[in-house]
């Protein structure tokens, strides 16, 4: 192969002119890839390499009980990453586990967050027998041979270093402006500017008249150089301090306005003129630059001037022009005022103090009134150029996206098209029928919502044993239950769960109820005495039906759960031995209204369960609001905690409803809309013609009973909803 036409200056920094091992095989960019590849996976620790050495430590006879460990390892890594990964992914995961068990006796908070933060949501009982097993595993060694093991790849191959892992990176920012000057070696009398038009003046004025010495600009501010340059040379004489300074603040006041560049390029052309276009740029683009110097830096003679002579300015002017009885404030400014006024009284009672004692009170000159002063002036110079009547519309902010909201028709309003105001039309797939008596139009069900990479499954023999006990049956939850099981099962946030009929929203509330039963387990015991659980349904036939679910369900761990309405009364030996109590809204507002009968029983409640808190807008909603306040003060005032869950059907104002009940709605809101049905809804839509009331009513009945026919026929169920007029 030929060498490349380089020259000798190239060649010497490089190694083109090598031929050391230089083959073709090398050069392929796939050979290249893998062995980086390779090189990247043997600096770590990988599941063959753990392989081999048990291998080597252990004898054959200790290696049947090791290899069905390390089984159980792979088999955990499996159901952590998934079982659509393959081999290799496995692998890595099981030598991931293994490197963070291999020093712990339990699945910790650090370990939890390790494997969440790697793999992302994972069950519990897979990580607990991954560290069972790597506890089994090095139970069989020394704690020195398990370092030797996690290190061996770090004696390997301690002298390969990383790519970029040698580099020394340092955090100290250095800021310079074109117009500072800096030292050369370290020599002060030796200057040079960063400015290169200043740089060309000043040589020019060497050569061509040494006589006239360029004036000293080393302090000046760079909006007072830029304005005397323009002055000197459109006037071709020196300028006037004084006008200098005035045409300081005429600039800097309209930098410090609010308006955009393209509004200021216009008014600055309009004052400075077609001589002072390089100036106009110079100003627009260090605006930010004058406007922070100036609020900042004081220290310059003529930069302070520039603010006194501003302030002068707008002394003059202080009141607003509208009207003298009138004073227009933002609400910053009122705040601002106030705190002036509150530091000016506490300095004044220091000094007092301090005049009393005969001593100078510490603390005097940590506030600055003359800061405020200017604060305020600057707001008011800002405020001089704002419409009065501005609001902030809210199209302009932009709304917080919840991550368990699922949402179709908000989604849909935030498009440009619903807030243009665009007509609405029927979707696609429709169907219509006209004919004299009637009009059918036929909306087909909504296609149900993609699944989402983070959504699994959440199989019931993955859970612990009382979830197993409970679930016993089951094969695994539904989708909505499986999303909503890591907030339900394993926190204590309040919840509000928003899903259509028929979605699984009582297992969700079966969930929440085993949390709470597992946060009394202990030692293998429940305590029972410790807590007690409250369903409120809205109807009495609803309270029988859930009595009867939740007690079968519940029979296996000795829960015992019982009807608390109107028809049926308890003792109070029977309330003590009850563990799960199901009520209606009336009949717990009567219990959690008395001041001294069932105060205990109020205050040992852990758990609150609303089921169709949709009813708040209803005849019965005072009720139930009274029973959420009523619980919500007595946490705040006891400090003790209770747990609510709302259950409810689609809402359209679930984020009230969610403020209502202390919902953190970035964790406990759950919404799901029609896309999330078990069984798709469509609807078909009816309207007859006939404008004679008698005959529309005669036309009404005819097409119900048409339509009620042929749904009997096809073998479906039919159920007829009717006003009380008909």
């Amino acid at each position: 192969m030929a060498l490349p036409r380089l020259t000798g200056a190239l060649r010497s920094f490089s190694n083109v002119t090598k031929q050391d091992n230089y083959n073709e095989e090398v050069a392929d960019l796939k050979v290249k890839r893998s062995k980086l590849h390779e090189q990247i996976v043997d600096l770590d620790v990988t599941w063959e390499k753990i392989v081999k050495f048990l291998n080597e430590k252990l004898e054959k006879s200790e290696m049947q009980s090791v290899n069905e460990d390390l089984s159980d390892i792979l088999q955990a890594a499996k159901q952590i990453v998934g079982i659509d990964n393959g081999k290799e992914a496995i692998e890595s995961a099981a030598a991931f586990l293994f490197k963070t068990f291999h020093l712990k006796d339990s699945v910790g908070h650090k370990e939890t967050k390790a494997i969440k933060q790697m793999f992302g949501p994972f069950p519990s009982s897979s990580a607990t027998a991954a560290c069972n097993a790597t506890n089994r595993i090095t139970s069989r060694f020394h704690q020195d041979n398990l370092t030797a093991l996690i290190q061996i790849t770090e004696e390997e191959y301690g002298d390969r270093v990383l790519f970029g892992k040698n580099l020394a990176f340092s955090f100290d920012m250095h800021d310079l402006d074109h117009f500072d000057e800096l030292p050369i070696n370290g020599e002060p009398q030796k200057t040079i500017s960063l400015d290169y038009k200043k740089f060309l003046n000043e040589h020019f004025q060497e050569h061509s008249t040494p006589a006239l010495k360029p004036v000293e600009k080393t302090n000046d501010s760079f909006l007072w150089c830029e304005v005397e340059k323009y002055l000197n040379a459109t006037l071709n004489e020196m300028a006037e301090a004084t006008r200098i300074e005035d045409l300081c603040c005429t600039l800097y006041d309209m930098l410090a306005s609010v308006k955009s560049g393209d509004e200021l390029q216009n008014e600055l052309f309009e004052l400075l003129g077609p001589d002072g276009l390089e100036l106009i740029e110079k100003l627009l683009q260090n605006r930010i630059t004058i406007v922070d110097r100036f609020l900042n830096s004081s220290n310059d003679h003529k930069l302070q001037a520039l603010q006194d002579n501003c302030k002068k300015l707008l002394g003059e002017n202080a009141k607003p022009n509208y009207g003298c009885q009138v004073t227009i404030q933002s609400e910053q400014e009122k705040q601002l005022m106030k705190q002036y006024r509150r530091e000016e009284k506490r300095i004044a009672r220091r000094e007092r103090k301090a005049g009393e004692d005969g001593e100078v009170a510490e603390g005097l000159m940590c506030f600055d009134p003359k800061e405020l002063r200017i604060q305020r002036e600057q707001a008011l110079l800002n405020a001089r150029s704002v419409p009065i009547l501005s609001r902030q519309r809210d199209m302009d902010i932009e709304k917080i996206r919840y991550p368990h909201v699922y949402d179709s028709q908000a989604e849909a309003m935030r498009t440009s098209a619903f807030i243009a105001g665009a007509k609405m039309i029927l979707p696609e797939g429709i169907q219509r029928e006209n004919n004299k008596m009637y009009e059918e139009v036929k909306i087909p069900y909504s296609e149900p919502m993609p699944v989402g990479f983070e959504e699994k499954p959440v199989y019931i023999q993955d859970l612990d044993e009382i979830g197993q006990l409970a679930f016993k049956g089951m094969r695994r939850l539904n989708r909505i239950q499986s999303i909503v099981f890591e907030t339900a099962y394993n926190t204590n946030e309040n919840m509000l769960i928003c899903a259509p009929t028929g979605a699984g929203k009582t297992n969700i509330a079966m969930l929440t109820v085993l949390h709470e039963i597992r946060q009394h387990f202990q030692q293998g015991v429940i305590k029972k005495n410790e807590f007690k659980i409250v369903y409120v349904a809205p109807m009495k036939a609803l309270a029988a039906e859930m009595t009867n679910y939740f007690s079968k369900r519940l029979e296996p761990l000795g829960i015992v759960v019982k009807e608390l309405t109107g028809d049926m009364q308890l003792s109070k030996n029977e309330i003590l031995r009850t563990q799960m109590l199901v009520t209606t809204p009336e009949k717990w507002d009567v219990v959690t209204r008395k001041s001294v009968g069932d105060v205990a029983l109020s205050q040992i409640v852990k758990l609150l369960i609303l089921d169709e808190v949709h009813l708040l807008h209803e005849d019965r909603g005072p009720v139930l609001e009274s029973i959420v306040a009523r619980t919500l003060r007595q946490v705040e005032s006891t400090q003790s905690m209770i747990r609510i869950l709302g259950l409810s059907a689609t809402l359209p104002n679930y984020l009230d409803v969610a403020t209502f009940l202390h919902v953190n709605p970035c964790i406990g809101l759950f919404y799901f809309d029609g896309r999330f049905r078990p069984v798709p809804l469509g609807q078909t839509f009816l309207g007859v013609k006939s404008a004679n009331k008698v005959q529309q009513l005669n036309n009404m009945d005819e097409v119900c009973y048409e339509s009620v026919l042929k749904q009997v026929k096809a073998g479906h169920q039919v159920h007829l909803l009717l006003l009380s007029c008909f």
